[in-house]
């Protein structure tokens, strides 16, 4: 095995069984004597977390699309720096419920909104 480990994400909606997924293929990956780190974003790491309770609580009209495309940002940066990045490079496996693809989707697709600057601050962030 090599000196890094492997990254996987799950993308999609909301029931679509990213969870379910990614247990049964930390199972299946354990049962291998592989290590495997689960996470989800938004969140993974301490202030990730309480950048999610920011995120997922109160009026959907409480932040502009650039104010909360910066606060999924600034979860994602403390996230990789946290727990990715260390995790990979200790040889780890890590997979992870939902990464950068959701947030373009989001904030470009979804909502129709600041995908250009999106992916700018995506980019900065890995």
């Amino acid at each position: 095995m090599s000196d890094h480990g492997k990254f996987i994400t799950l993308e999609g909606g909301e029931g679509v069984g990213k969870s379910t997924q990614i247990q049964a293929l930390a199972d299946s990956l354990r049962a291998r004597g592989i290590d495997v780190v689960e996470t989800r974003e938004p969140g993974g790491s301490e202030g990730a977390e309480r950048i999610r309770e920011l995120l997922l609580t109160g009026d959907d009209r409480r932040w502009g699309a650039p104010a909360e495309a910066l606060l999924f940002a600034a979860a994602r940066s403390d996230h990789v720096d946290k727990v990715i990045r260390p995790s990979l490079e200790s040889g780890k496996w890590v997979l992870s419920d939902r990464f950068v693809d959701s947030s373009l989707a989001y904030h470009g697709g979804g909502c129709g909104r600041w995908v250009g600057r999106g992916r700018t601050v995506a980019s900065r962030t890995r």
